[in-house]
């Protein structure tokens, strides 16, 4: 039986939960991020983006583009509640769902039609009742793969729906330019167009064996994908099962290359606490912290290091992305301002058999990192900046 799979991307999620809490903020533009010209925006609604503000980018930059902006810290415990809420009204759509964000997810619908009736049926009565229910708008996506699914609904975006017919994944994905394929970042395009191609049809008609002399071993995945090819099955937590995450990650694109290791300190600074954060909340240490470096050129690298011993504290994470940092920029002093930082922590495990670890100094740091965790809960991660993250405060942009 041909496979169903619909994609459910949630519009301007954080926004959208602010506004179930606010309702002084519908209709007006709403940035949520840092106070007063600090941090990164994590999201903005559709009114902000008219005026040129999107996610990762400074602050600062954001209130020049859109002066009138209301700026909102961000809640992550009122959105993982959401979150879930919005999962519970997905299960009852399909037997298989399977959340890869907290505000996407796959479901499966191969074999529900009998029970539930048409994709396109069944999408209509999943946007609304995340409507009457949450007050969510959501956008759909639905092919025969998860590639598909994925495409369409950031093309039905906002509040839309788009069904690729059964057998039309192909034609429908030929014409879009290969940057809609998710995986493929700047860089993978811009080698792409080296060789003449800038379309999914492109790839998916470029000779394999050419293709793989520039791409390796992902070559004929790229190439399936670009013809809408992705057995990848929709998976469902079974009963009882905790999912726990592989790695735990945080980056920000500049609106501006900069070469200001002032400015990227307090960049890793900021991204190392909030993977610490996200740690402390999933109950998990980290054996290993990675920095993610992407020039301006879009010539990216990463660079890791093997903890001592497993962590969750925001000084040692922190410590070690910096250090990575200094290294790597030392070791390539390309003169080329950077496009991309990002701070990863891997080999995740729990803390079971590790509480010998928080004795003493470790144990005093752990209780601060809480303390200010409680903190930023209650009023916004960018309300609370720390000394080497401060420079985020005057700088007006990246």
């Amino acid at each position: 039986m041909p496979t169903t799979i619909a994609h459910v991307d949630m519009d301007a999620f954080f926004v959208a939960v602010e506004r179930l809490h606010d309702p002084s903020l519908v209709g007006k533009p709403v940035v949520v991020g840092g106070h007063a010209g600090k941090g990164v925006v994590a999201a903005a609604s559709y009114e902000a983006r008219r005026f040129g503000v999107h996610s990762a980018m400074p602050m600062a930059r954001a209130l020049k583009l859109c002066p009138q902006a209301v700026v909102v810290s961000r809640d992550h415990a009122k959105y993982s509640e959401t979150s879930e809420k919005a999962m519970r009204v997905l299960e009852k759509y399909a037997p298989a769902v399977e959340p890869v964000s907290i505000d996407e997810a796959y479901l499966d619908l191969t074999g529900t039609e009998r029970l539930l009736g048409p994709p396109l049926a069944v999408a209509h009565e999943i946007r609304q009742a995340l409507e009457t229910t949450l007050q969510l708008s959501a956008s759909i996506g639905i092919g025969q793969s998860r590639v598909s699914a994925k495409i369409a609904s950031g093309l039905a975006k906002p509040a839309g729906i788009l069904w690729v017919l059964p057998g039309q994944d192909s034609k429908f994905l030929a014409p879009l330019a290969v940057s809609h394929m998710p995986g493929i970042g700047p860089k993978a395009e811009a080698r792409l167009r080296s060789l003449g191609v800038r379309t999914l049809g492109d790839l998916a008609a470029f000779p394999l064996e050419s293709l793989r002399r520039r791409f390796g071993a992902i070559a004929q995945e790229l190439q399936e994908r670009a013809r809408g090819v992705d057995s990848t099955p929709v998976r469902a937590a079974t009963a009882g099962e905790e999912e726990s995450p592989k790695s735990i990650g945080r980056e920000t694109t500049f609106e501006e290359d900069t070469a200001d290791r002032d400015f990227l300190r307090a960049i890793v600074g900021h991204l190392g606490e909030d993977v610490g954060e996200r740690l402390r909340r999933e109950a998990l240490l980290a054996s290993t912290v990675t920095v993610k470096i992407r020039f301006a050129d879009f010539e990216t690298h990463t660079h890791g290091r093997t903890l001592p011993e497993p962590t969750d504290l925001n000084q040692e994470i922190v410590s070690a992305a910096l250090d990575l940092l200094e290294e790597f920029l030392e070791a390539h002093p390309r003169g080329m301002g950077l496009r991309l930082l990002g701070v990863t922590v891997s080999n995740l495990s729990p803390p079971t058999s590790q509480l010998a670890l928080f004795a003493g100094r470790r144990a005093r740091l752990r209780q601060l990192d809480k303390g200010v965790d409680r903190l930023r809960e209650r009023y916004g991660f960018d309300k609370l900046l720390r000394g080497r993250t401060l420079s985020l405060r005057k700088r007006p942009e990246a």
